[in-house]
């Protein structure tokens, strides 16, 4: 009847705990080292499963649609292996934005060290230097004030304003309402105009920015007059990174080939104004959409290898 009735699968696995407890019972010694390894055990792959989480998998916060979102990276043949790089000029930036038609949004990007504030008071921080397109991609809105405009981001020189992170916000002014108030962002005088929400770190995870600035802003303001000058018209300076968002319907594949092609032209606007430049034949000149994080694009580094190996 007790079988008809009862469940015997259940009845067994009690059985067995019973009769595991009370061999671990008359083994302590076994079951103090069974009971520190498994918790190492799972500690570690828990603690290693979050760097690569955080690394590869895990889209940036208040990212939109990011199946769709792609940093773009180039490719160049060098003397005895491939090439993949993620930065290059502003031209080249402006040269994919016309020549592509997969994306329905474009975006440049970079990074910096700064100073912010003046005299005693300022300290290093890490500044993103962003194009006015940038915020598109997000679904964050400003807790205070507003985000500034691609008509403040326009070449050659952007509109002298700021955004702070939240934390900065927060740490430096106390969260008070700091609209309108000046702000010194290395040798470039700023007004603030407004405070990203909170947990808003943009594509710098790792070491979060305290302060956005139009990156036309930043590269119009250059001390060296040739940088200031030609960083929209010529191919000299590589220090920007790009993002884009596919149309509906275009495959990574298609995006890809798109972006190839736009590449290729771009290089040969680039021999016409460096005629010594490689050949295209030779420095066979391609390139892809990818993730955007760098540690799961087409050529990760040495942090995001060791990772995944761990």
């Amino acid at each position: 009847a007790r079988e008809r009735w009862s469940l015997p699968t259940l009845d067994q696995f009690f059985q067995d705990a019973r009769y595991a407890l009370r061999g671990l019972r008359k083994s302590p010694g076994f079951t103090a080292t069974a009971i520190v390894t498994l918790a190492l055990g799972i500690g570690a792959n828990a603690a290693m499963f979050g760097v690569v989480d955080r690394l590869m998998f895990r889209p940036y916060a208040y990212l939109e649609d990011p199946e769709t979102v792609h940093r773009v990276y180039l490719r160049t043949m060098g003397r005895e292996s491939e090439n993949v790089f993620s930065i290059f000029e502003y031209t080249r930036y402006l040269d994919i934005k016309q020549l592509t038609s997969s994306f329905s949004e474009y975006a440049a990007f970079s990074r910096s060290t700064m100073a912010l504030g003046t005299g005693d008071a300022s300290r290093e921080r890490q500044v993103a230097m962003v194009s006015g397109t940038f915020w598109n991609f997000f679904d964050a809105r400003p807790v205070l004030g507003r985000f500034f405009t691609p008509a403040e981001d326009a070449t050659p020189r952007g509109a002298d304003v700021a955004v702070l992170a939240h934390a900065y916000w927060q740490s430096e002014f106390g969260g008070r309402d700091v609209t309108g108030q000046r702000l010194q962002v290395g040798h470039i005088p700023t007004t603030i105009i407004g405070v990203a929400p909170e947990g808003f770190v943009g594509v710098n995870e790792a070491n979060p920015p305290a302060v956005y600035i139009p990156i036309t802003l930043f590269g119009g303001s250059k001390p060296d007059e040739e940088d200031r000058n030609t960083f929209f018209s010529h191919y000299h300076w590589g220090w920007m990174s790009m993002m884009v968002r596919r149309q509906p319907g275009v495959t990574v594949a298609q995006a890809s080939a798109d972006v190839r092609q736009a590449y290729r032209k771009s290089w040969d606007r680039e021999r016409e104004q460096s005629p010594d430049l490689t050949p295209p034949e030779i420095a066979k000149p391609t390139a892809e959409v990818a993730a955007m994080k760098l540690a799961a694009g087409p050529d990760p580094r040495l942090k995001a290898r060791t990772a995944l190996w761990l």
